[in-house]
């Protein structure tokens, strides 16, 4: 079994960000967190509000994270050279690592944008980081799974259409309606979480009100990286 290699790591990573570049709906989806964060803005909603303290940074890191990879992906699939990759010398962690890292990229410009446009929260910027690294390892391994499942790049944004509704759009508009059976779903998922965190850091600032929000996260997180590798094992060797 080989080491990790640095120099098969950057291989990757640098054609990745070639191609993201000049992918147009990668750019597209990149820009859309921009666009909804520009939205609020022009709102003028309250700052104490849930939704505009935790909301583009929900969206930038769920669309950039799971929308972006899941088309970088996809698109490789579709061009077959993702096998090639797979059969390559290159480990499941170097592949895997080097196609995170532009979407990594990605989502940190967009993050920054979002939060340049809607102002950045009165928070623990610590903990906010932590529990914004916890959310994008999820969404980007989900996005992964999305990627390797459909057949070509727009058929990930069908697939990974039902992930944006629910894991982004629930938790803003579910726990307005008159949904019990709806609502303990929404509790449980990792999106939900991170809004209740970001509010309770935003409210008390310590770690102590956003434990319970943390360890959700970090159970989601080892649960969707899991999930990541053992599909990613899978369709190596399918045909």
């Amino acid at each position: 079994m080989t080491g990790f290699s640095m120099r098969r790591f950057k291989a990757i990573v640098k054609k990745e960000w070639k191609d993201a570049v000049r992918n147009p709906q990668i750019l597209l989806n990149a820009g859309m967190p921009i666009l909804i964060a520009l939205l609020f803005n022009q709102k003028g909603a309250d700052p104490s509000d849930l939704s505009f303290i935790s909301v583009p940074i929900l969206v930038a890191i769920s669309i950039t994270g799971a929308f972006v990879q899941a088309n970088m992906i996809a698109e490789e699939k579709e061009k077959n050279t993702l096998r090639s990759l797979m059969l390559s010398p290159a480990t499941k962690l170097e592949v895997l690592a080097g196609k995170s890292a532009t979407t990594t990229l990605f989502a940190i410009l967009v993050i920054a944008a979002c939060l340049a446009i809607s102002g950045v929260p009165h928070v623990n910027y610590a903990y906010l980081t932590v529990l914004a690294i916890l959310l994008l390892l999820i969404f980007m391994a989900l996005g992964t799974v999305i990627g390797l499942i459909a057949r070509t790049a727009s058929e990930s944004s069908i697939v990974g259409l039902p992930l944006l509704l629910l894991f982004i759009f629930g938790p803003i508009f579910v726990p307005d309606l008159d949904m019990p059976a709806l609502m303990n779903i929404i509790n449980l998922l990792p999106s939900h979480q991170f809004v209740l965190a970001v509010t309770e850091l935003h409210q008390e600032g310590g770690l102590s009100p956003i434990l319970g929000n943390l360890t959700n996260l970090i159970v989601w997180t080892l649960i969707s990286v899991a999930l990541c590798f053992l599909v990613y094992g899978k369709r190596r060797f399918d045909k």
